[in-house]
């Protein structure tokens, strides 16, 4: 089986040049209306597979086109043998040493060729059974000044550091807080009826599930990959502070979705 023929699915032609949308596009790095899924994994396969099976149950009502791409970052036989079973058209496998999470991100950046990339490491779960691949894609497409799409759940316990924060976590704050902040939250609506929220804060950038374009990526950078040693949330830091330079907004797309499954509840 030559390379070209390995990830096929039954009765789907080869890549072929005369189609339209590859002749079309000279950026072959940003395929309008691609969406390309980076998930990093390093070890813990059995929070591994949970946290890949709820996100491919809202992908499969997805009707556009996505591709996986898979950063196995830690050594682990099992994770590997879970995304070689994976089926989809479009798919890629990385395995490497653990240089840390920003490093094996951007490895998944150097690959993706989606005009919009979601981020996603192997310790969030979606509980919101939803099509929010779509959802997400009218958000960019109808509101140009929106660079990420976060999907984390505003009330998730597990990942309650910003809460009520409006620096870090505006939809979870009170028009008064939000106020005293200098912070406004807009509510709008997609066209097809969806309820989303906006605004533009300093830290809308973040490692949790989010959907960013990859212009925005392209102007700010790859991940900035800590000292050894150093704090691992360094670079990520480091990297809110370079959006919101820019001119984008963020979004939180207005569905409890995606909650932490890597720790115990820090709530008391």
């Amino acid at each position: 089986m030559t390379s070209s023929e390995r990830h096929l699915l039954p009765g789907q032609s080869r890549w072929d040049y005369s189609v339209q949308r590859y002749k079309s596009c000279r950026d072959v790095f940003c395929e309008p209306g691609l969406i390309s899924i980076v998930f990093l994994a390093c070890g813990r396969s059995d929070v591994t597979a949970k946290s890949l099976y709820s996100t491919i149950d809202s992908a499969c009502m997805y009707k556009g086109e996505i591709e996986w791409i898979f950063v196995e970052n830690g050594g682990s036989d099992e994770n590997l043998a879970l995304f070689e079973r994976i089926l989809g058209p479009r798919k890629v496998i990385i395995r490497q040493s653990n240089y840390g999470i920003n490093e094996g991100l951007n490895q998944g950046w150097a690959l993706s060729r989606g005009e919009f990339v979601m981020i996603h490491e192997n310790d969030w779960e979606c509980r919101h059974k939803k099509d929010f691949f779509s959802i997400s894609r009218d958000i960019f497409n109808e509101n140009h000044d929106v660079g990420i799409v976060q999907l984390r759940a505003i009330n998730d316990p597990n990942e309650n550091w910003g809460y009520n924060k409006p620096e870090y976590n505006p939809w979870s704050c009170t028009p008064e807080a939000l106020q005293r902040a200098g912070i406004s939250v807009e509510a709008q609506h997609t066209k097809a009826g969806h309820e989303f929220l906006k605004s533009k804060f300093p830290n809308g950038f973040h490692n949790n599930p989010i959907f960013i374009r990859k212009s925005l990526y392209r102007q700010c950078g790859p991940y900035p990959e800590c000292i050894l040693g150093s704090d691992p949330r360094h670079g990520e830091s480091l990297y809110q502070s370079k959006v919101a330079k820019t001119e984008y907004a963020t979004s939180h797309i207005g569905l409890e979705l995606y909650y932490h499954i890597g720790k115990v509840t820090t709530k008391s």
